[in-house]
């Protein structure tokens, strides 16, 4: 074979959004000047490229390219392992190709982001809101969800216990808030809290969040209860002091009426 191709290192290991190279040396074995042509194939093709790209040596000279990678900060890019070749093809003897093959190491990285929805509530007994975790990492992650108040005067609780959201996509949790004492009347009360969405790998996310605890009985309901009794009085009164004497002197009269007719009627004769 003409053609000799080896990398200075077959295992790279690098962070995502970082740049590394790789050494690759190339000897023209033949007897005629050659050129040669160099690309990178296999996954990382995208962020791997070499340079130069050609290559001209005469019989028995080498060279050295660079295998320079730059795997972009994205989820796009999930973290492994990259196998990738560098293809080194003579143009007078393209039979005579190489592809020295290495691995490129592309290491996790975490960026987490959540949302709480919406940031305040309201209820007489509890409400529900939404935390919305954005993983824009390259690797899948799992979030727990804990909550608490500075009165510890809420409870705080998580249907999901924990959540796992895939690299790139957003998860929703539902998270309720309830006070401990019922307000059954009078004013409402207003009740900061925080939720904390904590991955097993990374940073936790702190969100504030309100509730407004609202009482059981509206206001308005002892006013129309108030407006029911004073009505109800009012009709007592009517009755008592107008239809009741009205009704009484009618009856009256009619009895009055019917024992006039009854002493009006003359006696049967006897037989």
């Amino acid at each position: 074979m003409s053609t000799t191709a080896t990398l200075d290192s077959r295992v790279v290991s690098l962070e995502a959004g970082a740049e590394a190279s790789v050494p690759l040396h190339i000897r023209n074995d033949g007897e005629i000047v050659e050129e040669y042509r160099l690309r990178v194939v296999g996954p990382g093709g995208s962020w791997t490229e070499v340079v130069p790209g050609f290559v001209s040596l005469y019989p028995g000279q080498d060279a050295t390219a660079s295998v320079e990678f730059r795997p972009p900060r994205s989820a796009a890019v999930p973290a492994g392992e990259f196998p990738y070749g560098v293809q080194v093809l003579p143009t007078e003897h393209p039979e005579d190709a190489v592809v020295p093959e290495g691995v490129l190491h592309l290491l996790p990285f975490y960026a987490t982001t959540a949302e709480l929805m919406p940031r305040t509530s309201r209820g007489p007994l509890g409400a529900y809101h939404r935390v919305a975790v954005d993983n824009r990492g390259n690797v899948p992650i799992t979030v727990t969800f804990t909550g608490s108040d500075p009165g510890e005067l809420l409870d705080i609780s998580s249907r999901e216990p924990a959540l796992t959201v895939e690299r790139g996509t957003v998860q929703f949790a539902r998270v309720r808030v309830r006070a401990l004492r019922t307000i059954w009347h009078g004013s409402s009360a207003t009740h900061p809290f925080e939720v904390v969405a904590q991955p097993m790998d990374g940073p936790p996310v702190v969100l504030d969040g309100t509730h407004l605890q609202q009482p059981v009985l509206p206001s308005w309901i002892f006013k129309a209860v108030l407006l029911l009794v004073l009505f109800a009085l009012a009709l007592a009164a009517v009755w008592f002091l107008v239809l009741r004497p009205a009704a009484g002197s009618t009856a009256q009269a009619g009895l009055q009426e019917s024992a006039a007719q009854a002493s009006s009627v003359p006696a049967l004769p006897r037989p």
